[in-house]
């Protein structure tokens, strides 16, 4: 959702949803380090008061802002995976090249969502939402190892640091040569991903 899409769903009678799509584009622009809000709502057209009613502070924002993105990316990532009965190998891989393009477009990954921040915040609702998204990246992990779960978490591991690795260095402008379209550096975790795959399976 754009500003201007914010102020419009705030003009409709939802501070709320407009105030959490105007965080998500200051993230996705800037990073979660620069959220503010003061900065959502200036760019829902309130005053700097308003939103304290549904946000008293930056971290319940941030938090809203989690709940949202993990929502989002599990949704994503679903949607790109492959046919049931497809070679776990394949679902793997999917999960790495879908992580890499939603970092990229919301700048929110594990390390945000996953984070020391967020991660010392109760809250049911973003709770169930990142459980669920971690619960999507593991079952094919688990698929791939045999339902072993140590392996499954070490294989998880691993995919999510070269997932993340490559979108890092992506919004870092490092690979703006090599791989100028996100799909490209995507496609190379996905093949890392697939290659952790086969040797997990040995």
């Amino acid at each position: 959702m754009t500003g201007r899409e914010a102020r419009t769903a705030y003009h409709h009678g939802n501070l709320r949803a407009a105030l959490i799509a105007a965080a998500m584009d200051i993230v996705a622009e800037k990073g979660a380090d620069a959220l503010s809000v003061a900065e959502a709502a200036k760019r829902t057209g309130v005053s700097a008061g308003a939103p304290y009613r549904h946000f008293p502070s930056r971290l319940a924002l941030l938090t809203a802002v989690a709940t949202e993105a993990a929502r989002e990316f599990d949704e994503q990532v679903c949607a790109a995976l492959p046919p049931q009965g497809a070679p776990a190998r394949d679902a793997v891989a999917s999960t790495a090249d879908s992580y890499v393009r939603f970092v990229v477009r919301r700048r929110l990954g594990w390390d945000v969502l996953f984070g020391q921040e967020l991660g010392q915040v109760e809250d049911a609702e973003k709770n169930a939402a990142t459980r669920a998204l971690s619960d999507t990246f593991l079952a094919p992990a688990l698929a791939a190892t045999g339902g072993d779960v140590k392996a499954a978490l070490t294989l998880l591991e691993r995919v999510l640091a070269a997932a993340h690795g490559y979108a890092a260095l992506y919004l870092a402008g490092m690979y703006a040569n090599r791989y100028p379209e996100v799909g490209r550096a995507a496609a190379q975790a996905a093949a890392i991903a697939a290659a952790l795959v086969d040797e997990a399976q040995k």
